[in-house]
Parts: structure tokens; C-alpha cells; sequence
């Protein structure tokens, strides 16, 4: 879902900037539903998820119908006006409604079609700007000098909120680590323990993960994995945690 995500995002913003659809602040407007042909055979990707402080939901679906005759029918039941492009091979159908952006992804699936369904708040993001910036300098001022973080992922699902970052720089996988635990510390994580690659599974990894350390860290109702590795001048952190959203068990 991770790539996933992301690729909506990059798909999102592109269309944005093509089309000039304004981000501007809304009165809250519950999500809409867009209307779908019939035939599809849908499921739920996401229902509450966060990309780079851009909350979508996503939606998956088949249908026996070639791309270009399902295209035709999104263009029927998703209204005027559309966006109609080209995105990565892929074809795309874009349109703004009420502080919202629907975007329909489709490509072909043996003999007939598979695709994505994403519905953006905009206006959610314009007003929580300010928010996901303090959030991102928290981290980036207790990370090591000249951290970029790349991306930011949340989502919810069954009583648990899971948070996915990347985090880039050029400092030595000691200095990464060193500056990890403190942070995770202070943030109420117990450090449980440290694994690094096996002489096995280092011929069979990519260069840039065969000396990855992997760092777990346990405290009541969350739970966080970071691996850190280095590619060239470049050391990366990748965190993952997962809070027990409270009222949940």
C-alpha cells in the first residue's frame, strides 16, 4: 500500500499543477461519493490515509471491460469537467469537487480492466498546512543537521494508526542511530533490540541493504521499527510505528 500511496500522490500533484485546480479552504464538507458504472467489483485500499499531510481515501475495482470502454463510462458517471490524461502508461480520469479532487486510474487486466479510485481533501490539507509543517520541523530538529524527510505516511485501520517515514542525509549509520534512540527515548519508546544481516541473506539483498540495522522499540500501546542503511553518500531511516488508537483494545 506504501507504493501505492505514493504513486496516488505523485499522480495527484501532477494533475493539480496541469489542470490549476485551487487548494482553497472549504467550509467542512463531508467526502463525497462518486458515482461508479455498474459491473465493478470494488474493495477498499484505504479509508483514512495520510500522504505528505494530504489526507485521501483509495478505492480498488475489476471490471470485465476493456480500459477504453470503462473509461467511457467513468466519463458518464463521474460528470463534467474532467481531466483526461496520461500518467505513467496509465490512463486518468481528474475532477474537483466542492474542495475535493476525485481521480480515476485505470489500466488493462488480461481481458479486461483493473484500477484506482482516490479521493483527496484539499481543503483539509490547505487548513492543516501549518500543523504538518510543525510536525515535520519537530522531527527534522531532533534529527541529525541537513536531514531531508522524503515522505510521511498515516493511516487508520481497525483501532490502530500506523506512521511510515523516510529520512534521508549524509551522516555516518552511527550518528543516524545514536540520534534515533534519543529521540525515540524521549518520545516514551523503550529500545528492545538491534538485528543486522546475516552473512546468508547479505548475498541475496541489494548493496544498500546488505549492512542494514534493523532497531525495534516497545512501549504500552505502540510499537516502532527503523532500519537503517547506507546507498553512496547517502544514509536513510526508515520508520515505521503503530499506536492503539484509545477506546480500542
Amino acid at each position: 500500500m506504501t507504493t501505492l500511496a505514493r504513486y496516488c500522490l505523485l499522480l495527484l500533484l501532477s494533475l493539480l499543477v496541469w489542470s490549476g485546480v485551487s487548494a482553497s479552504v472549504f467550509a467542512a464538507t463531508p467526502w463525497p461519493s462518486p458515482a461508479l458504472p455498474a459491473g465493478l467489483d470494488t474493495f477498499t485500499i484505504a479509508d483514512q490515509l495520510t500522504v505528505n499531510n494530504l489526507p485521501m481515501r483509495l478505492r480498488g475495482f475489476i471490471s470485465p471491460r476493456r480500459p477504453a470502454e470503462l473509461l467511457d463510462a467513468f466519463r458518464h458517471s463521474l460528470g463534467q469537467p474532467l481531466v483526461d490524461s496520461t500518467v505513467a502508461g496509465k490512463q486518468v480520469l481528474g475532477r474537483a469537487e466542492a474542495g475535493f479532487y476525485i481521480t480515476v486510474q485505470i489500466e488493462a487486466a488480461g481481458t479486461g480492466s483493473k484500477g484506482i479510485l482516490a479521493v483527496t481533501d484539499l481543503a483539509t490539507m490547505a487548513r492543516d498546512h501549518g500543523q504538518g509543517q510543525m510536525s515535520k520541523a519537530r522531527w527534522l530538529e531532533r534529527l541529525p543537521a541537513g536531514s531531508i524527510i522524503t515522505s510521511q505516511i498515516t493511516s487508520q485501520e481497525n483501532g490502530r494508526q500506523a506512521h511510515h517515514m523516510v529520512v534521508l542525509n549524509r551522516h555516518a549509520e552511527s550518528v543516524n542511530r545514536d540520534a534515533l534512540l534519543r529521540l525515540m527515548t524521549a518520545d516514551g519508546y523503550q529500545f528492545e533490540r538491534e538485528i543486522g544481516t546475516d552473512a546468508v541473506s547479505q548475498r541475496s539483498l541489494p548493496s544498500r541493504l546488505a549492512d542494514a540495522r534493523t532497531l525495534y522499540f516497545k512501549s504500552p500501546g505502540k510499537e516502532a521499527m527503523a532500519v537503517i542503511s547506507r546507498s553512496g553518500e547517502h544514509t536513510s531511516i526508515v520508520l515505521n510505528t503503530t499506536t492503539t488508537l484509545q477506546g480500542f483494545p
